[in-house]
């Protein structure tokens, strides 16, 4: 897990000029990568890269050049695949220089086989290829969108690219400048939609494919090297489903140990971590876990406790307070450069810190279950839905009855003639996007985002929880959730890997018949799931409500955040936004109706970030980890703030 960042600026002759903004994205991004600082200038080109070191330590230094030096390649990720690939391109006459870096085979890779090497690396990804022969750059991304990437055009037809928004900002090649038209999604999705940012001009890559940038054409579309879709379920039984879920998933999680520090596992007490750890304790692997939890109701400590000593695990849990949580929105917001409304990320960071603080550099987590196996009620509700519009004249009466209906049960009746899944992320009804926007702006209140509409045209013939799945799968998963785990983890510079979404369980998962997702009438998901893990661990732990993690944001928008709130309603900077709607609702929510309360959270945190990325009144943070103080001092002194 590393930082990548890229300049190719035409224009520039200067190559101390290149080295300064290249140097400030390093220090912008220092976090991804505090042990060691590498860095490849020629011409108009400059890359640079900031290492976690975690395979390869001591060989592993990038910019990685091929031996006769026309190839350079940065790499943020692992690659799980990278030792049969290796003995694959040895068999080919590929010489290796390093030891065992996974570097080094996607550099002989592409040397191998082109852009084909994409389709063939197992694991995650943000890779940048210059190949100085035809004067071409590559960007990639890996399937899911586990590992960001960003780039942007810049004056003179040259190309920026890195592993965070700031580090672009950070060269003064690109403006500031606030995509106002990303704001609908942003208050629909948690999230501004792929490609877009919420910077205009700087643009996402999206998961699934690669990229070229040729310095006499300027940049290409984007080509998608693998979709994760499958067109036919298979009809098979829930036990056969169950024997080869666990054979894949089982390969995976074995995969995601490779490496040359200590793995740790974030466990929940939930499905989906605890089944990593019973796999993990199934092979005998020695390996710490950590929770954290809240003096709450909703503290859910005592099932972690009881799943890890079931299963012979050390557990280390973190009991937190509000204060804890509150005293980490500064640094969150600093991270979250490309704005995510998710509020459990400040969960997240506090818990990567205490894990980085005991000495652990990477950690599996069960991100991804949910959205391949139909975790989630919304599926349920949307399914439910899904009947209830073949009901005779059901779309007219709930087109009738829509407005009494406040949330997404509003929206499903009111579009239940032409019935859409709405995501699991979404954070708004009608009613608040008609009230929330300005008029220039609400072009969608009711939620006919073409994404929407044409995603649901190209699966006609899939059933309806495939295509939510599959909906979840390229929305929420790379624009939200785990770019919310990328940010917090990376933080405290702590790699974390994501053992479900392996591309074969993907793809696997995507066949199954919905019976071995969901059951509607129990009103149960992830089925298959829990039948796995109850052979491990008693099943009054696996089958119970599933809870989200306590965090205090009603109190915090009444109490904390109070002053804070009124000062933002004064100063009405964000355009797009009806500031008397949000007074109103922040009125209410005051008076104990919490409705509200993802949206205000949603848009403090917008506020927030206009403020720093848009205001430019961001600088860079001091990094929580500096293992290599000569790399760090060495970039903060070179580099004019």
């Amino acid at each position: 897990m590393c930082g990548i960042a890229g300049i190719i600026n035409p224009e520039c002759t200067s190559v101390a000029e290149l080295r300064q903004q290249l140097r400030r994205m390093g220090l912008w991004q220092f976090h991804r990568g505090p042990d060691d600082w590498g860095e490849w200038i020629q011409g108009p080109v400059a890359l640079g890269h900031n290492r976690l070191s975690i395979l390869d330590i001591e060989m592993g230094h990038q910019p990685m050049a091929s031996v006769d030096g026309t190839v350079q390649v940065l790499f943020n990720g692992e690659i799980y695949n990278f030792r049969d690939l290796w003995q694959e391109l040895a068999k080919k006459g590929h010489s290796f220089r390093t030891k065992h870096s996974d570097t080094e085979v996607i550099l002989n890779g592409y040397r191998e086989w082109g852009c084909d090497v994409f389709e063939k690396l197992e694991g995650m990804f943000a890779i940048a290829i210059w190949d100085h022969t035809n004067r071409s750059l590559f960007l990639a991304r890996d399937r899911t969108g586990i590992k960001p990437l960003f780039y942007a055009v810049i004056k003179g037809g040259g190309l920026i690219f890195g592993s965070e928004p700031k580090s672009i900002l950070a060269t003064g090649l690109v403006q500031p400048d606030f995509d106002v038209d990303q704001l609908t999604s942003y208050f629909s999705f948690r999230a501004p939609r792929n490609p877009h940012s919420m910077l205009k001009g700087i643009s996402k890559l999206t998961a699934g494919c690669f990229l070229r940038y040729q310095m006499t054409r300027g940049v290409e579309a984007p080509v998608q090297y693998w979709s994760g879709q499958l067109t036919e379920a298979l009809t098979q039984s829930i036990e056969s489903s169950e024997e080869q879920v666990e054979q894949k998933l089982e390969a995976s999680v074995l995969s995601h140990l490779v490496s040359d520090v200590p793995v740790g596992l974030f466990l929940s007490g939930g499905v989906d971590s605890s089944l990593i750890a019973a796999l993990l304790s199934k092979h005998h692997v020695p390996i710490d876990a950590f929770t954290v939890g809240t003096d709450s109701p909703l503290d859910e400590t005592p099932y972690a406790t009881r799943v890890a000593r079931h299963l012979g695990i050390t557990l280390h849990v973190h009991k937190v307070t509000r204060k804890d949580f509150f005293s980490h929105f500064e640094k969150w917001a600093y991270m979250n450069d490309d704005p995510v409304s998710d509020p459990s990320a400040l969960a997240l960071m506090v818990l990567a810190e205490y894990a980085r603080e005991h000495g652990m550099k990477v950690m599996l987590a069960g991100e991804g279950a949910d959205e391949l196996f139909g975790g989630y009620s919304s599926y349920l509700r949307y399914l439910a839905f899904c009947l209830l519009a073949k009901v005779p004249l059901a779309p007219i009466v709930g087109a009738a009855v829509a407005k009494r209906f406040k949330g997404r049960n509003g929206d499903y009746l009111k579009t239940l003639g032409n019935l859409r899944f709405l995501g699991t992320g979404h954070l708004t009804d009608a009613w608040i996007r008609n009230e929330l926007f300005t008029p220039d702006l609400c072009r969608d209140p009711d939620f006919s985002f073409p994404e929407v509409t044409n995603f649901q045209q190209d699966r006609i013939g899939l059933s309806p929880l495939r295509t939510a799945l599959l909906f979840d799968q390229k929305v929420r998963l790379p624009d939200d959730l785990l770019a919310r785990t990328d940010r917090a983890t990376m933080a405290c510079s702590l790699e974390t890997r994501v053992p479900f979404l392996d591309r074969q369980v993907v793809e696997w998962a995507n066949t199954l018949p919905d019976s071995s997702c969901i059951n509607l009438p129990r009103r149960s998901g992830k089925l298959v799931l829990k039948r796995m893990l109850s052979r491990y661990i008693p099943s009054e732990l696996v089958y119970r409500s599933k809870r989200g993690f306590d965090l205090p944001l009603a109190t915090w928008l009444t109490q904390e955040f109070r002053e804070v709130i009124l000062d933002y309603l004064s100063d009405r900077l964000i355009p797009g936004l009806e500031y008397a709607f949000i007074a109103r609702i922040h009125h209410i929510h005051c008076a104990g109706d919490t409705r509200y309360t993802a949206t205000l959270w949603a848009w403090l945190v917008m506020e927030q970030w206009y403020r720093l990325w848009i205001q430019s009144r961001a600088a860079p943070a001091t990094p929580f980890i500096i293992s290599n103080s000569v790399v760090y001092e060495s970039l903060r002194s070179r580099v004019s703030s």
